[in-house]
């Protein structure tokens, strides 16, 4: 349903939806949304190489195991004093 809102709206003002995001962009995204780093381009090129369906699927798994998720929401939960 959203979907369908979005894309009259997005037609009622000449636009369309964006493409798809390649794998370096997805992986980057995933990264600074996940733990507010980039990855290293070991990590980047690790996830483009994987040929594996659920490649996106176990990096989500993977960052939100390590400890800098955690770091990175604590973080963002914890007030700053000044």
């Amino acid at each position: 349903a959203i979907d369908l809102f979005v894309a009259a709206r997005l037609k009622a003002n000449g636009l369309k939806f964006s493409t798809e995001a390649s794998q370096s962009v997805l992986v980057r995204r995933l990264f600074f949304d996940l733990i507010g780093l980039p990855p290293s381009n070991a990590e980047s090129n690790r996830f483009v190489e994987d040929t594996d369906p659920k490649a996106y699927e176990k990096l989500v798994d993977r960052l939100l195991a390590g400890k800098r998720f955690g770091e990175k929401w604590a973080l963002e939960a914890t007030p700053t004093l000044t």
